[in-house]
């Protein structure tokens, strides 16, 4: 995203470019903050590569499972 600076605002190009990317970071950030706040996934629990992705793929998965069941009820 580009940012203003105090003598140097947006062009229309910019805004309309970041009002796109705004569109899709949005449905993102709103995911990890889910996990952050339901899932417990503000830190590591685990050193190393492989167990972080262990970790990460078990969240995304507790996260799925979370809001398929939240969908069909």
């Amino acid at each position: 995203m580009k940012k203003a600076f105090r003598n140097r605002p947006l062009t229309e190009e910019d805004k309309l470019v970041n009002r796109h990317i705004s569109l899709v970071r949005f449905k993102v950030e709103r995911a990890f903050g889910t996990w952050k706040k339901d899932l417990r996934f503000s830190r590591a629990r685990y050193v190393g590569k492989e167990k972080m992705e262990y970790e990460l793929a078990f969240t995304g998965l507790a996260f799925n499972i979370k809001k398929a069941v939240n969908l069909c009820f």
